[in-house]
């Protein structure tokens, strides 16, 4: 099982936010599915909470920026989700 990057690795081009249990079910099926943040338009990645059921958390979504144009767009429930989450930004304070 993988464990999703925790806040010290927050790289160039992407942003994370931390999850719930409940929030990561309804995210985890958009892998690789866009959503806007601050109006840019971000690639989902939740394949690191894979198998869900199995890990324990935390659950860190993380969004990147690069090539989102080519991947298809999330459901706008995804997107009113995505939203309500607090996301950082490499050089934001925490």
């Amino acid at each position: 099982m993988q464990t999703s990057p925790g806040f010290n690795q927050v790289y160039p081009g992407q942003a994370i936010a931390i999850c719930s249990r409940a929030q990561a079910a309804q995210l985890v099926d958009y892998d690789h599915h866009t959503v806007r943040i601050q109006g840019r338009l971000g690639v989902l990645l939740t394949y690191p909470w894979l198998p869900l059921d199995e890990n324990p958390g935390p659950f860190v979504l993380t969004v990147v920026f690069h090539h989102a144009e080519k991947h298809p767009a999330a459901p706008e429930a995804v997107q009113t989700l995505v939203d309500g989450l607090k996301f950082q930004f490499r050089g934001q304070a925490r």
